[in-house]
Order: structure tokens, then C-alpha cells, then sequence
């Protein structure tokens, strides 16, 4: 049996889970994929991924009972991450699966990109943290989105957390913004006391060469969930 600090990665149906689970690896965690509400509640770190649809993602996660495993995590202040699709799952509704709720964990609706570019964006683009960021850095990240959460009027510093019964809120959260075509929010960092217990990235961490591995490590050690390497 492996010694290594286990990194949860939830099934979601919708996600190429190699790179993912190399990112792991990487980290020198022991990647476990797990569509078991039980296994997702206890972990000492998750990661939510995703390369589909919002509305499949989130039926499948309904079906096994892991979007409550995953509000559960997040209400107890566990480490917990979302990838791309798995960013989006996090807010209450996306444009893309009209009718279908999120996890709802934050506010706000995904919506399709706009600016005229091609879709899907396919590639390096800028990530430009906001003021106050502690996890998130500036930095040249990987991309794989048509969707978005747009940034309208400095709607990027006024995300909010939905409450989650019983659970205290966040006592920071920061954003970071791209531009394609239109700005979006392309990361987010929400605090817990001394942890940034979310960590939310549209972007492909996993796919972003070292800026990716050595965020995730950050993020991991700020919630003191790796050992050192």
C-alpha cells in the first residue's frame, strides 16, 4: 500500500482523468478516482474535473449523491478544487444546460464567452490575479472553454458564497480574470481562517506545465495536505 498522501479526484462521467491523475503524481499524491460520496467526504483533498457538459456533470453527480459530499467538504472547510468544467459546477446555473442547478455554492450564472473569438478557446492566455490574492499568481495558463463567468461592472470582486446551512462562511474570497475576446473570471481562492480551502480554476492546471503543478502545490500545502517532497 502506497505511503502517499491520497488526492480524491471525483467521477463525474465527463473527464479525461489521465492528466489529472498525473498531476497527482506530480505531486507526489497518491491519485484515488471515487464515486463514492463516503470516500469524497473524508478526503483530505479533492479535486473536481471536468471536460463536457454542465447538465451531464451534474446529473451524474446528483445520481451517486456526491453533489451533497462535495457541499459537505465545502461547508467543513476541506480542501477542495474544481477544473474547468468543474469550476463552473461550483456556481448555481450555466447557459449551457438551461433548467439545471449547480452545486450553487457561489453565486452566479456561466455563460458563453463573448468578443467574436473562436470557440472553443484552445490554449495559452494570460491569468491576472486580483488584489489580495495569496494562492493564485500571475501567469501564462492552459485553456479549454467556451464558457465562462463574465466579468461585468468588477462583478470578478463581488462573487459571493451561497449559505450553506450550518456552515460558517468564507472570510475571503479573491478572483483572477482573462481576456478572450471579453474578460471572465479564470480562477478563484476562497478563505477559511489561514486556508484557502477552494481553489477554483477554468483553466487546465494539470496542463500548464510547472505554473500548474506549483499552484496545486501551494494550494495543497497552504491546507497542509502533502508532505514535503
Amino acid at each position: 500500500m502506497s505511503e502517499r498522501p491520497t488526492l480524491v479526484i471525483v467521477e463525474t462521467g465527463v473527464a479525461n482523468l489521465a492528466s489529472v491523475r498525473a498531476l497527482a503524481e506530480r505531486l507526489g499524491m497518491e491519485p484515488v478516482v471515487s464515486a463514492v460520496p463516503e470516500e469524497v467526504i473524508r478526503a483530505q483533498a479533492v479535486i473536481l474535473p471536468g471536460v463536457g457538459a454542465f447538465g451531464p456533470a451534474m446529473q451524474k453527480l446528483r445520481k451517486n449523491g456526491l453533489n451533497d459530499a462535495i457541499r459537505d467538504r465545502v461547508a467543513a472547510g476541506l480542501a477542495t478544487a474544481g477544473i474547468c468544467l468543474g469550476m463552473q459546477l461550483f456556481f448555481e446555473r450555466s447557459e449551457e444546460s438551461e433548467g439545471m442547478d449547480g452545486l450553487g455554492i457561489f453565486r452566479g450564472k456561466v455563460r458563453r464567452l463573448e468578443g467574436g473569438l473562436p470557440l472553443p478557446q484552445l490554449g495559452w492566455n494570460r491569468l491576472e490575479p486580483g488584489a489580495g490574492s495569496r494562492a493564485l499568481q500571475p501567469g501564462w495558463v492552459y485553456f479549454a472553454n467556451s464558457y465562462g463567468l463574465a466579468v461585468v461592472a468588477g462583478a470578478s470582486q463581488e462573487i459571493r458564497e451561497n449559505e450553506i446551512p450550518g456552515a460558517p462562511g468564507f472570510d475571503s474570497i479573491t478572483t483572477a480574470t482573462t481576456t478572450y475576446g471579453s474578460p471572465f473570471v479564470s480562477a478563484l481562492e476562497a478563505w477559511r481562517g489561514d486556508r484557502p480551502s477552494v481553489l477554483l480554476c477554468q483553466f487546465h492546471p494539470e496542463l500548464s506545465g510547472p505554473f500548474g503543478t506549483q499552484l496545486f502545490a501551494r494550494w495543497l500545502d497552504m491546507n497542509g495536505a502533502r508532505r514535503p517532497l
